[in-house]
């Protein structure tokens, strides 16, 4: 599946103030459990392999990032089945998943995220996410269309001092960034 989206990282009060603009369909808690590769090549490809715990439900879903310094993000993300987060998933796994040789893959942690999603119309949804891992929350808020740019709602936001004009990083890029400060910091 292809996905466009808009997302920028936000203020806790920007967080606020949008999460009472609308009244929300869902306000959900799901988990990402981040994998690294033993050959580099997820990182190569701009790809990543998580699996995320939604509902209760483990899905393997793989990402692979088609732009890049942008805040519109342009991904391919497929999903699989399968029965948890383990420590490791076999190469095998690895490469039915990506078709990348990435040999055994290894969690290098997780994060959780309070997420809240509202149908702006049939084509257009929004996700208010508040994120923590390694010590840190941060918040984000996602714009996914299938159809024309969904301006009238950009506006909108703007006047809740949302912009998207930032490149946009990801939450697994958030996460090995902090998880590389913690490691250079001697474990802290």
């Amino acid at each position: 599946m292809l996905e466009t989206e808009l997302k920028s990282l936000i203020t806790k009060e920007i967080y606020d103030k949008v999460k009472s603009m609308y009244k929300w369909d869902s306000e959900k808690t799901q988990e990402n459990h981040y994998y690294t590769d033993e050959t580099g090549v997820l990182s190569k490809t701009r790809s990543v392999f998580r699996i995320r715990i939604k509902d209760g439900v483990p899905k393997i879903q793989v990402k692979t990032h088609k732009n890049y310094g942008s805040p519109l993000q342009i991904c391919e993300e497929n999903e699989f089945d399968c029965g948890g987060a383990p420590e490791t998933v076999p190469a095998e796994t690895g490469k039915r998943c990506t078709g990348l040789e990435t040999g055994t893959l290894t969690k290098i942690g997780f994060n959780a995220t309070d997420r809240c999603s509202y149908m702006w119309d049939k084509h257009t949804e929004i996700c208010l996410d508040k994120t923590e891992y390694l010590g840190v929350t941060d918040y984000e808020i996602e714009v996914e269309y299938t159809n024309d740019r969904p301006e009238e709602l950009l506006s909108e936001l703007k006047s809740a001092g949302v912009e998207f004009s930032a490149p946009s990083v990801g939450k697994y890029t958030r996460f090995v960034n902090r998880l590389r400060e913690i490691l250079s910091a001697g474990g802290d």
